[in-house]
């Protein structure tokens, strides 16, 4: 258990503190159609390990995730599109299931408020949530501190991406985690989304060693 919260614990950075960053910047284009999130769209993710033994490689974990958007909710003011992530692995046949709760913003920015086995955010305080990936506000960035470095988050440029043979065009959001030990390296999270598609490849690394790991989209049904 110990080892698992130390593989994931940069991607909590990348998620943790967004809602208390700085935001001043105005949207250069507001589009939200960039998104897909109504009721009846379906993502399947394979889950992809870090090879020690083959530096550059990863092997696939044996883990799948669908995720489907069940339902509209309404919690504190703010309307959420409900996501339940059925999480399968090759050699245990329980899965995992789990709940994540997005909207849209006023900007077109898709921001995140819970992510868990909560079903009903009963036990969570709902707030605008932090932003998860900002469309196509190519002026959104933010910094975000933490005791062990620094991420830097910014828009990069449309790009061509291959992933699990098929080929998309996607905005990547990047957070770039500059450490404050000299001696640790520099480390970048990515979030890969295409227009009315959603998220195509997720790239994370584990705080403290040379792990990392990748979700893939393997197919997707989206409902207009």
């Amino acid at each position: 258990m110990k080892n698992y919260f130390i593989k994931i614990s940069i991607l909590f950075l990348a998620v943790s503190f967004a809602s208390c960053s700085n935001d001043d910047s105005s949207p250069s284009a507001t589009n939200t159609e960039f998104f897909n999130i109504n009721v009846g769209s379906r993502w399947v993710y394979k889950k992809y390990d870090f090879d020690f033994s083959n530096p550059g490689v990863y092997t696939f974990s044996g883990q799948t995730d669908t995720v489907e958007v069940t339902e509209i909710v309404t919690v504190n003011g703010f309307t959420f599109s409900k996501l339940k992530h059925t999480k399968t692995f090759e050699n245990n046949s329980t899965p995992v299931i789990e709940y994540e709760f997005l909207r849209i913003d006023e900007q077109g920015h898709l921001r995140s408020i819970y992510a868990g086995t909560d079903e009903t955010m009963e036990h969570f305080v709902v707030n605008e949530g932090f932003v998860l990936h900002p469309g196509t506000d190519s002026g959104f960035q933010f910094v975000q501190e933490h005791p062990w470095g620094t991420i830097n988050y910014n828009l990069a440029g449309e790009t061509e991406m291959s992933v699990e043979n098929n080929n998309y065009r996607v905005l990547p959001y990047k957070g770039v985690f500059v450490p404050t030990d000299s001696d640790s390296a520099s480390k970048t999270v990515e979030y890969n989304y295409q227009a009315q598609v959603g998220l195509v490849k997720r790239v994370c690394h584990a705080a403290f060693s040379n792990y990392s790991w990748e979700d893939r989209l393997v197919s997707y049904t989206l409902v207009p």
